[in-house]
């Protein structure tokens, strides 16, 4: 009954370094290779929590937020260690952005074809109810 103990890493609190992080990759947005700290950097976003997300999230404008959005998408499909399933900060990305009434009308279409990710842009049905 060999269990593996991993280290434990607190989360990170998420602020204009991962703002900066979001913003570079949005600006190179569809390459194939991405930078080891990038990655890491990625992951930090991907793994927060939703208060996080929030606080990175609300005072962006919507132009930059839709790119964001591609990144995690992206990032969740090509980077090990970013899956979030229900928890994608992508699905709060889009949620804030429908609240705005910003949400770009062909953006469900690409999130879509760009993601294997069953819970976005939506989120989990259960979380809704």
């Amino acid at each position: 009954m060999g269990a593996e103990v991993g280290e434990w890493e607190p989360p990170a609190t998420l602020g204009d370094g991962h703002a900066r992080l979001l913003d570079a990759a949005a600006a190179r947005l569809g390459e194939e290779r991405v930078a080891d700290a990038e990655a890491a950097g990625l992951r930090q976003v991907m793994l927060a929590d939703a208060a996080q997300h929030s606080a990175l999230f609300e005072s962006r404008a919507s132009a930059r937020l839709v790119a964001w959005l591609k990144v995690l998408v992206l990032a969740e499909e090509a980077i090990p260690g970013c899956e979030a399933g229900a928890r994608s900060p992508a699905i709060a990305i889009a949620r804030l952005l429908r609240a705005r009434g910003d949400y770009p009308p062909d953006l469900t279409a690409w999130i879509k074809a760009a993601s294997s990710n069953r819970f976005l842009p939506y989120g989990s049905l259960l979380d809704r109810l």
